[in-house]
């Protein structure tokens, strides 16, 4: 494990409302796309696009939950969370979009 360089609660500042996937609002039309595709979908991306997205979206079925969540989760930087969060995305995006 990564000793942590940041406070205690491992993240330098709080959440912007922008992290957060406010599922009162507007349809998110990716997660609702998403929901409605079932698992078969996201065979193809890499296991930690796959668990990203499953777990900010909420799509395996938890609570959808934040980067700053995800980071104490799984232990990882906030750049590679978005990184595969990204990434995944897009190929997904890309798979929709054929």
């Amino acid at each position: 494990m990564r000793p942590y360089l940041w406070p205690e609660d491992g993240w330098p500042y709080p959440d912007s409302k922008a992290e957060l996937p406010d599922l009162d609002a507007t349809i998110d039309d990716d997660a609702m796309v998403l929901r409605g595709m079932g698992t078969r979908l996201f065979e193809f991306l890499e296991p930690l696009e796959r668990q990203v997205i499953l777990s900010h979206y909420g799509l395996d079925g938890s609570p959808p939950r934040t980067m700053k969540e995800l980071h104490h989760e799984m232990g990882l930087s906030r750049a590679e969370l978005r990184e595969a969060l990204a990434s995944g995305l897009a190929k997904l995006r890309t798979t929709l979009a054929e």
